[in-house]
């Protein structure tokens, strides 16, 4: 089973806590990386790139900070994936910008992409608001999953 990369772990870490706030609190990346021992460039970086993604948006200055700005239930496991990691893969070779050296006698690379595609639907399928409610039972995106099954 892939891992979910650490700093995928500090920003869900870091939603959970800004979700369960009054809507539009802003919060400081020293803040939170130290309310949950999470080191400060990680947290932030990872602040940033769901900035990026739409998901937060950035105040500047000494009052500034980060708030949710989409509702939770539409955004996807995947979405924090490659928001924070940038678009995740099971294999190397199914990066975009990555060659195989077997590329031509590989004879799994099929059956690799067919998992990649799945492994990706089923991500797509879990709101991070469902993961906060313990349940992964949505409709979260055009994916339906139950208990961790894809319909």
């Amino acid at each position: 089973m892939p891992a979910i990369p650490r700093q995928v772990e500090y920003a869900l870490m870091a939603l959970v806590d800004m979700h369960s706030a009054p809507a539009g609190q802003l919060f400081s990346v020293r803040e939170l990386g130290e309310r949950h021992h999470v080191p400060f460039d990680v947290l932030s970086k990872a602040m940033q790139r769901m900035a990026r993604a739409g998901i937060l948006s950035a105040v500047q200055g000494v009052n500034g900070g980060y708030r949710i700005v989409r509702e939770l239930g539409s955004v996807s496991l995947l979405e924090v994936l490659d928001a924070v990691s940038g678009e995740m893969h099971t294999v190397n070779c199914l990066k975009t910008d990555k060659s195989c050296p077997l590329e031509t006698s590989c004879t799994v690379s099929n059956i690799m992409s067919d998992l990649d595609a799945r492994l990706r639907h089923f991500y797509a399928g879990i709101c991070i608001s469902d993961l906060m409610d313990g349940r992964v039972q949505t409709v979260c995106g055009d994916s339906t999953t139950t208990n961790g099954s894809v319909k």
